[in-house]
C-alpha cells in the first residue's frame, strides 16, 4: 500500500476528527461513559452472526456446484475479501478476486466455479436491499422530508442503475472479461507487486475460466432450492445488519425507530459504492450522522453511534481481514517452499 492509500486513509480518519469536533467532544465522551455495555455486546454478536450467515449462504451455493469447504476456510475468505474491499476505493470489488483465490488455493477448484458462487452471493443481496430502499423511500415520505424523499429517489435510481448494469455484465463472457481485469487493476493498486507476479497466471485464468464462469452462473440462476435458501439467507444478514445498528442506539440510551435506522443504512449502502476514500472512511460516518440528524435524532447522539458501529462492521472487520491476509500468504510461501525443496530432492 502505497502513500497514496495512507493519504486517504488520512484523510477519512482526519473527517471523524472533525465530525467528533461538530459533535461536541465532550458531549461524545459523556455519552460513552453512560453508555450500556450489555447492548454494544449483543451488537457485535449481531455482527458476528451475521457474517456466520453470509458464510452459510455462500456454503450452499458452493455446495451446489461440488465444492467442498471447509466453514472455517469460507469464513477466512470472507475476512480476506473485506479487508481488500475496505481499502480499496469505489465499488468495493477488489475483494471478489481475493474470495476466488482463497477458495481456489484451498480446494484446487477452478476459478470461474468459485467466481460464479461469489458473483451470485453479491447478487443476492440486491433483492433485500431493494425492498429496504422501497421502504425508505415510502417512510421519509410520508415524514414529509422532502429532502431525504429526493435522496433516496436519487438514490434508488443510481442502485437500479447499478444493479442491471451488473447483471448486464455478468450475462455477458466479453464484458465478464473487462470487469474481471478492472477489478484486477484495482488490487493491483492496493498490492502492486503481488498483482505484477501472478499477471500471467490471472490473464490465462480469465480467459480459460470465464466460459466456465458463464456456465455455472446460469446454473446457480436455475437451481430452485439453492437459490431460496440462499435468499433466505440474505434477508436474514440484512435484519441483523439493521439489528445492530439498533442495538448501537440502545446501548448509548437513545432508542430509535427500525425505519430511521433502515433510511440510513440503505443511504450508507448506496453512497458507499461511489466513494473514492477506502471504504468510504470517514464520509459514510460523515453521511450516516447527518442523515440521522435529518431524523431528528441529536448530533451528539447521531455521530457517537455511526463511530461504534462502523467500529464494529469496518474497523474491526479491517484488521481481523488483514490478520487473515497474512496467514494465508505466509501459509502460501510456506508450500511454494515447500513444493521447491521437494523439487531438489
Amino acid at each position: 500500500m502505497d502513500w497514496r492509500k495512507y493519504s486517504l486513509l488520512g484523510l477519512g480518519l482526519a473527517i471523524i476528527a472533525l465530525l467528533l469536533w461538530w459533535a461536541g467532544i465532550e458531549e461524545v465522551m459523556a455519552i460513552l461513559r453512560n453508555a450500556r455495555a450489555d447492548y454494544f455486546v449483543m451488537a457485535v454478536l449481531a455482527y458476528v452472526a451475521a457474517v456466520i450467515i453470509w458464510a452459510l449462504r455462500w456454503r450452499v451455493l458452493l455446495n451446489s456446484l461440488g465444492i467442498r469447504v471447509p466453514f472455517r476456510t469460507i469464513l477466512g475468505a470472507l475476512f480476506a475479501g473485506i479487508f481488500v474491499n475496505n481499502v480499496t476505493p469505489g465499488a468495493r470489488g477488489g475483494g471478489e478476486p481475493v474470495r476466488m483465490y482463497y477458495i481456489s488455493k484451498h480446494t484446487d477448484e477452478p476459478y470461474g466455479h468459485v467466481f460464479a458462487t461469489i458473483m451470485l452471493d453479491r447478487i443476492l443481496d440486491v433483492i433485500p436491499v431493494v425492498i429496504m430502499l422501497f421502504l425508505a423511500t415510502a417512510y421519509v415520505y410520508r415524514l414529509g422530508s422532502f429532502t431525504l424523499t429526493i435522496t433516496v429517489l436519487v438514490l434508488d435510481l443510481a442502485f437500479a442503475a447499478l444493479t442491471l448494469t451488473t447483471v448486464g455484465i455478468l450475462l455477458s463472457e466479453r464484458k465478464t472479461k473487462g470487469m474481471l481485469y478492472w477489478v484486477y487493476r484495482q488490487f493491483g493498486r492496493i498490492m502492486p507487486k503481488k498483482a505484477a507476479k501472478y499477471e500471467e497466471k490471472f490473464v490465462h485464468a480469465v480467459e480459460v475460466s470465464v466460459p466456465q464462469f458463464q456456465e455455472k452462473f446460469k446454473f446457480l440462476l436455475t437451481h430452485r432450492r439453492a437459490f431460496a435458501l440462499s435468499l433466505a439467507y440474505s434477508f436474514a444478514f440484512w435484519f441483523l445488519v439493521l439489528i445492530r445498528s439498533y442495538l448501537i442506539f440502545l446501548s448509548i440510551n437513545n432508542p430509535i425507530g427500525i425505519l430511521d435506522v433502515m433510511v440510513v443504512q440503505t443511504i450508507g449502502i448506496v453512497v458507499g459504492m461511489m466513494m473514492i476514500l477506502p471504504g468510504g472512511a470517514g464520509i459514510i460516518e460523515a453521511i450516516n450522522s447527518g442523515v440521522y440528524v435529518l431524523l431528528g435524532i441529536g448530533k451528539g447522539a447521531a455521530v457517537t453511534a455511526t463511530v461504534l458501529e462502523r467500529l464494529i462492521s469496518y474497523w474491526a472487520p479491517t484488521v481481523t481481514g488483514a490478520a487473515v491476509m497474512a496467514h494465508f500468504g505466509i501459509k502460501v510461501r510456506a508450500e511454494r517452499q515447500s513444493r521447491g525443496e521437494d523439487r531438489k530432492v
